[in-house]
C-alpha cells in the first residue's frame, strides 16, 4: 500500500523532470535562435539580396550551378547561405581608360579614351559564366586596347594630332565585333585627348601655323589678282566712255555750250569782268573774282 507521502515524492520528481525539460527545451531553442543569427549575420549578403533600379541578378545554386534560364530583376530576393546571386548594373555606362602607344614612326603617344557600354541583359547567365563580373577590364578596355594599338601603329604622330574628328572612333568602333561577341553592347567609343611629347607637339604646331600663314598668302594674292582684274576692267570702261565723249564733241556743240556758259555767268549776282571779242572759238572772254 502506498502511502500519501510516496505519492508526493512522486509528483514532486515528475514536475522536476517536467521542469527540467522545459529548461533544456527553452535552451536549445536559444542556442538554435542565437545560432540562426549568427548565421544570419554572417551570411545576411548571401540570404537577403537586394536588386536596385537598372540592375539584374544572376543566381548560382550549389548544387545544380547557375541558372541559365532565369534573370532576376529588381526587388528583395531570400536565398539559402550556400547559395550566391550575383548583382549587375545593366545601364549604359561610361568608364574612361588612359593608354600610351607607340605611333608609326616609333615616338610614343597618350590617348584617353572613354567607353559607353552596357552588358546584354538577355545574356546576363552567359556573360556570368564566361567572364564574370569584371568584365570590364577582362574585355572591354584590353579589346578597345589592341584595336588601338594596331591603329595608332600605321600612322604617324601628325596624322594622329591632326586627324579629323572622329577618325580613331571609327577605326575602334568598326573592330568592336569581338567585344560584342562577349555578351557586352559597345554604343560607342570617344577619344577624350590626343597628348604628344612636347619637341614632336611643338614641331606639329610649328608646321600647322606656316601651312595656315602660306594659306593666308595664297588667299590674299588671289584678291590681289582679282583687284588687278577689276582695274584694269574699269580702266577700259573709262577709256571707252571718254572715247564716246570724244566722238561726241563737235565744234558747234562746244560753242553752243559756251554760250550758254556765258549767259549763265552774265546773269550771276557775281562781279566779273566781260570782254566781247571774236577769239578763235568765237566766244567772249570773262574776267571775275572767285568768291
Amino acid at each position: 500500500m502506498t502511502s500519501f507521502d510516496d505519492q508526493d515524492d512522486d509528483g514532486l520528481y515528475e514536475n522536476d523532470r517536467r521542469e527540467s525539460f522545459r529548461w533544456r527545451l527553452r535552451t536549445y531553442l536559444l542556442v538554435l535562435i542565437v545560432g540562426f543569427g549568427i548565421v544570419f549575420i554572417a551570411f545576411a549578403d548571401r540570404i537577403v539580396v537586394t536588386v536596385r533600379s537598372g540592375e539584374a541578378a544572376v543566381l548560382f545554386r550549389w548544387l545544380s550551378g547557375t541558372e541559365m534560364n532565369e534573370i532576376y530583376g529588381e526587388g528583395l530576393h531570400l536565398n539559402w547561405p550556400w547559395n550566391r546571386m550575383t548583382v549587375y548594373d545593366v545601364r549604359l555606362q561610361t568608364r574612361e581608360r588612359t593608354y600610351t602607344m607607340l605611333t608609326k614612326g616609333g615616338l610614343p603617344i597618350e590617348l584617353e579614351i572613354a567607353v559607353r557600354y552596357q552588358p546584354d541583359y538577355r545574356l546576363l547567365p552567359v556573360l556570368h559564366i564566361s567572364v564574370g563580373p569584371d568584365y570590364l577590364n577582362k574585355v572591354l578596355f584590353p579589346e578597345t586596347e589592341a584595336v588601338l594599338r594596331r591603329a595608332v601603329g600605321q600612322y604617324t604622330p601628325e596624322q594622329i594630332y591632326t586627324s579629323d574628328q572622329g577618325f580613331l572612333e571609327s577605326i575602334v568602333v568598326n573592330s568592336l565585333t569581338s567585344a560584342e561577341d562577349r555578351y557586352v553592347i559597345v554604343d560607342d567609343v570617344l577619344v577624350r585627348s590626343v597628348e604628344l611629347p612636347p619637341t614632336v607637339r611643338d614641331a606639329v604646331e610649328q608646321k600647322i601655323t606656316l601651312s595656315e600663314q602660306e594659306k593666308a598668302y595664297v588667299f590674299r594674292l588671289g584678291i590681289e589678282r582679282q583687284e588687278a582684274e577689276r582695274k584694269e576692267i574699269e580702266a577700259g570702261g573709262i577709256k571707252r566712255y571718254q572715247d564716246v565723249i570724244k566722238q561726241s564733241l563737235t565744234p558747234d556743240l562746244l560753242r553752243w555750250q559756251g554760250i550758254q556758259a556765258t549767259r549763265d555767268l552774265a546773269v550771276s549776282p557775281n562781279s566779273k569782268t566781260v570782254i566781247i571779242g571774236n577769239g578763235d572759238d568765237g566766244l567772249p572772254l570773262i574776267l571775275g573774282n572767285d568768291r
